[in-house]
């Protein structure tokens, strides 16, 4: 296939890459983007957000998606600068038009000669600008440029090198008319403008004007997004097959809304026409009954098209690509359902699809926006754990209960949709805002995408605001990677952090000290970074990090360094002290702590990006000078604490657990460790107590307000069936009421209790089936499982006899564990007689093994249960 074929082909297949384009072709000669009002001078905007952007291959232009409060509506600017797709070459235009991926191309509008920095030698070096028609033509296929030849900067969404190239940022105010684009003043809190002056004081002269531009992009108001949620409800014939949204061949039985403006409605398909509308007067939300199928797609469609944002859970992969596909099956013509699916996103033409799920899947979300608050990532989970509310149980499959059943089922869904954005004052719509200023990325790629893509993007950022060129991977690797540690952890590629063994035991009056973003901190007072670490220049060769032969430079500042520096000074300086502000009205208070808190998620992964091989700025030598800076940092303040006869009982990576310790010694202490190192000791936690077990990172504690510690939570993984998941959870209860040396030893003998009441109604099969299932689900088909064969695939080859038709991938096998080879059944068509008793009690002594170890129980053997010292099932 031709490269012109491919662009001008009716339909382009979707490209799927973080780091690179992802432009599909609606399926129509027809602009789709018609369906929104363009921004020209007849219909300028005032106090619009830039929220997102995107591609028009029809029109063959970026257009950025303006969000205006006043109208509750997205406003459209395509370019009207005559912005092209480009990528960079090191040779000569004259050499550059004689190579074969050039000469002859009719997608290559002109070749450019510009002068760029190159951070990796310190110079400036001539470049050529290869200007082309068509993104797909740098970036993407097999037929691009940069499939052809080595080219720079072919790897970035098209869509934000507009932004970059306009300098734009992403989530703040501008006035747009005509060809003009210009930025809003923000108004600044004049608390905020105090702090900050006294940053500014401090700050090296070349760095003012960053922080300043910082303070501005973050402190500028965010506002109340009109939305809607959205959720599917899909019959099936079969009660265990999953609807596949690839194919969307069942009919969709309810389509559920509740808006931001208070809409609060149910779409449902009258099946068996045996629907009234009177069987729905006292519900707090409006069902239509439609007994056409395709009707009630279209009024779907006509609601969510009403609203700029479309929030769903999972809607990338399914609610929405299930929503298009089904409407074109019914024969709904394509350019009414202004819908861009792809192969792991789907966008809305009209406005911005936020989809939750990805957004909570985020580790970095997960640990430090809400502090592990919710374990797993499905919506009753998280609604739970966030809402205190979940879904709706229901005793059938939902293609067998009722309507009334159905609608409230389906409805609930969306409320909690929505709500996971509403609650805390809009919290969640806040901090993805917050997150796509920090990483001047669009919000609705700031939710599909990890937290090392929104690093990726605002270095990139940087990069193109200080006209320096984009280094390759090879390039940054090309500068040597001899390192100087060998790493304890087999295929790591640099020795990691100190971890302090721990001394086992039971501990009353514990404090956890934590060094504030240490590697971050470390980044910033070492100024480490790609081009810093082993820098071209003689002069700093003297300038070497500890234990290590590799030097910083003293003549430049790096740009991670720089990065990580500004985030931490602004975050702890100004909205840290602001969240805590006692004289604040709690609207503000609660603003600033969403933005400390969004930089506190960006920091504190901040390290783990730049240390990660896969990262496209990883230098292995400048990660190995950030961990063995640390180790020393650790291996001091320890020795130092012995000093002042503080008595450590733990260290791991960043903190120190001390035991009772003096509060003047307390001071010394942190004084000490700034003054040493320039960095922040804090109190991070207290215990109230704290048990250790021998093992490094192992540890089971009750913290003052009650809350429990447990490293790891084995108890709590998914597929844990619920008897042990039930008696996990309770001898946790039992161990939070402990405050004394007796309390806690008699709280041992109620957990070993709990172990043996449990495995007692193990060996009597007093329990259900319901309760000993292990829940796995499906990745790929069956036949696609030819190296290994998991247990949760043995038990689908049976369950796919027992139906007598083909198991899919993503359906959810539930089987136990059976004393009949192959050693597990599916749920269906077993008997309780039939379960393997030993392997149950393995996998409850196994699971509670963590938390007996760091209490020091052995179970020993009880009476009738055959069983020996814990350490038989480690």
């Amino acid at each position: 296939m031709s490269l012109k074929s491919w662009i001008v082909s009716e339909r382009l297949e979707k490209i799927e890459s973080d780091s690179r384009e992802t432009f599909i072709e609606i399926p129509s000669k027809k602009s789709q983007v018609r369906l929104l009002t363009e921004i020209d001078e007849e219909t300028p905007i005032k106090n619009a957000y830039l929220v997102s952007a995107d591609y028009d291959a029809g029109k063959r232009k970026v257009y950025l998606k303006f969000y205006d409060p006043e109208t509750d509506t997205i406003r459209l600017w395509f370019d009207k600068v005559n912005h092209h797709p480009y990528c960079y070459s090191k040779e000569k235009i004259g050499d550059l038009r004689r190579h074969p991926a050039v000469k002859g191309n009719a997608y290559i509008l002109n070749l450019k000669k510009e002068t760029k920095k190159d951070l990796v030698e310190d110079k400036r070096i001539n470049v050529t600008k290869i200007i082309a028609t068509d993104p797909l033509a740098v970036g993407g296929t097999s037929f691009s440029l940069r499939s052809k030849m080595r080219v720079w900067e072919a790897d970035i969404k098209y869509y934000a090198n507009y932004i970059f190239d306009l300098g734009l940022q992403v989530g703040r105010p501008y006035d747009a008319v005509a060809e003009t684009i210009r930025p809003v003043k923000v108004r600044i809190d004049e608390r905020v403008k105090k702090l900050a002056s006294t940053l500014l004081e401090e700050a090296p002269e070349v760095e003012k004007k960053e922080i300043k531009e910082w303070v501005e992009i973050l402190a500028a108001n965010v506002p109340k997004y009109k939305r809607v949620a959205f959720d599917l409800e899909i019959y099936t014939e079969e009660e265990y097959r999953l609807p596949l949204a690839s194919q969307a061949g069942d009919p969709i039985i309810s389509a559920s809304f509740m808006g931001s403006d208070g809409l609060k409605k149910v779409l449902l398909f009258n099946q068996n026409g045996e629907v009234r509308e009177q069987d729905f007067v006292d519900e707090e939300f409006e069902v239509e009954i439609f007994d056409d199928e395709r009707r009630l797609i279209e009024r779907a469609v006509k609601i969510l098209m009403a609203y700029p944002f479309v929030i769903t859970f999972n809607g990338d992969i399914f609610d929405i690509p299930y929503l298009y596909r089904r409407a074109i099956n019914l024969g709904i013509p394509r350019d009414r359902i202004p819908i861009q699916v792809g192969k792991r996103d789907s966008r809305i033409v009209w406005g911005v699809h936020i989809d939750l799920y990805r957004f909570f899947f985020n580790k970095s979300i997960k640990i430090y926006a809400f502090r592990n608050r919710y374990e797993y990532i499905s919506l009753n989970d998280i609604a739970e754990s966030l809402l205190g509310i979940g879904k709706i149980k229901l005793e059938e499959h939902i293609s067998k209960v009722g309507p009334k059943k159905l609608v409230e089922y389906s409805f609930r869904d969306s409320e909690l949709t929505y709500r996971l954005t509403s609650f805390n004052n809009d919290l969640v719509m806040r901090l993805i805002t917050v997150l796509g200023r920090v990483s001047n990325m669009t919000l609705d790629d700031v939710c599909r995408l990890a937290v090392s893509n929104w690093i990726k993007n605002r270095v990139i950022c940087m990069h193109r605001r200080l006209g320096c060129l984009v280094p390759l991977k090879e390039e940054i690797k090309g500068k040597g990677e001899k390192r100087y540690s060998e790493p304890v952890t087999r295929g790591k590629k640099y020795i990691g952090a100190v971890v302090v063994q721990p001394k086992p035991g039971v501990f009353f009056d514990v404090y956890v000290l934590d060094f504030a973003s240490l590697y971050p901190s470390i980044m910033s007072e070492y100024n480490i970074s790609y081009e810093t670490i082993n820098c071209p220049h003689d002069e700093c060769r003297e300038n070497t990090v500890t234990g290590t032969g590799h030097w910083m430079c003293r003549k430049r500042s790096g740009l991670a360094s720089r990065l990580v520096g500004m985030i931490r000074d602004v975050r702890v300086d100004i909205f840290k002290k602001l969240s805590r502000g006692e004289d604040l009205d709690p609207e503000a208070q609660e603003f600033y702590d969403v933005i400390q808190n969004a930089l506190k998620v960006i920091l504190n992964a901040s390290y783990g990006v730049f240390g990660s091989g896969e990262f496209p700025f990883y230098y292995l030598p400048a990660a190995e000078s950030v961990t063995m800076v640390g180790r020393k940092v650790i291996t001091d303040t320890i020795n130092f604490c012995k000093q002042l006869g503080i008595e450590v009982l733990y260290g791991d990576t960043d903190s120190l657990f001390l035991l009772k310790p003096d509060k003047e010694e307390m001071v010394k202490l942190i004084e000490w460790v700034k003054k040493s190192f320039y960095l922040d000791l804090e109190v991070d936690k207290i215990y109230r107590y704290i048990a250790f077990s021998s093992r490094k990172k192992n540890y089971f504690g009750i913290l003052e307000d009650g809350i429990v510690d447990v490293k790891g939570l084995v108890g709590k993984k998914r597929n844990t069936p619920e008897l042990i998941k039930r008696a996990f959870y309770q001898a946790l209860e039992a161990m939070k009421t402990v405050k004394s040396m007796e309390e806690f030893e008699e709280s041992k003998e109620k957990v070993r209790e709990i172990v043996f009441e449990t495995e007692k109604k193990i060996r009597r099969r007093e329990i259900s089936l319901e309760d000993l299932a292990i829940s796995t689900t499906l990745t790929k088909r069956l036949k696609a499982y030819t190296k290994t064969t998991p247990q949760h695939v043995k038990a689908a080859k049976l369950l796919q006899t027992i139906r007598g038709r083909e198991v899919s991938a993503g359906e959810t096998i539930r089987y136990v564990k059976t004393k009949t080879k192959p050693g597990v059944k599916p749920l269906e068509g077993t008997s309780i007689k039939e379960i393997d008793v030993t392997k149950y009690i393995e996998l409850l002594r196994s699971t509670f093994e963590q938390l007996l170890d760091a209490m020091g129980v052995q179970l020993g053997k009880k009476a009738h249960v055959g069983y020996g010292r814990l350490e038989s099932f480690m």
